[in-house]
């Protein structure tokens, strides 16, 4: 699953084609898969963003599928199924906080990111990944979530709105306050 982490890019789906898929899965269960395959990498990075380890970042997306698939007549299309199941996935990270203390991620993430680097690449890209977690560690749990929602997980400002229950121009606002916050805070860092 570490492979899944690679992929920055946010994955682009529609609305509709997610609303056929589902009308689909609710008659026949094994058209579910296609929303699975669909959703899973970026359910999982979010995931692995919140709780630092690849296999708990696995049991949980399973989790979060098992819950999706279970409660698939109770989803109503009042927002996109991806944000539905991004809601069920923050539900499912609070829980596991709760459960036991949550580690410190990137172990797996350094690795791949330093891939075939020589050493003092390696050393320079590891200390900066500190830096940066410092800094997004100095923000509050709120602020942390929206980022994790906006980079590791690729949600729309929108579907983020959804899942803390603010606006979309709110957390559009905020996203961009908060990235130009970590800039100005790396700038004077590294300046």
């Amino acid at each position: 699953m570490t492979e899944l982490l690679l992929g920055q890019s946010a994955v682009k789906t529609e609305p509709e084609d997610d609303a056929q898929l589902v009308w689909a899965a609710r008659r026949d269960l094994a058209a579910f898969g296609a929303l699975y395959r669909r959703h899973v990498a970026p359910i999982y990075r979010y995931l692995y963003s919140r709780v630092g380890n690849a296999a708990d970042a696995q049991d949980l997306t399973a989790q979060v599928f098992l819950e999706a698939l279970q409660g698939l007549d109770r989803y109503r299309e009042r927002g996109s199924f991806r944000a539905w199941l991004f809601t069920i996935a923050h539900h499912r990270a609070a829980d596991h906080h709760r459960r036991q203390r949550p580690e410190l991620a990137l172990d797996e993430a350094r690795d791949a990111a330093a891939g075939g680097e020589g050493p003092l690449a390696r050393l320079v890209h590891e200390e900066a990944l500190q830096r940066l977690a410092a800094l997004v560690d100095q923000l509050d749990a709120d602020k942390q979530e929206m980022l994790r929602l906006r980079f590791s997980g690729g949600l729309t400002y929108r579907e983020i709105g959804q899942v803390v229950g603010r606006s979309e121009a709110a957390v559009k606002m905020a996203v961009n306050r908060l990235v130009r916050h970590l800039e100005a805070e790396w700038e004077e860092d590294n300046g």
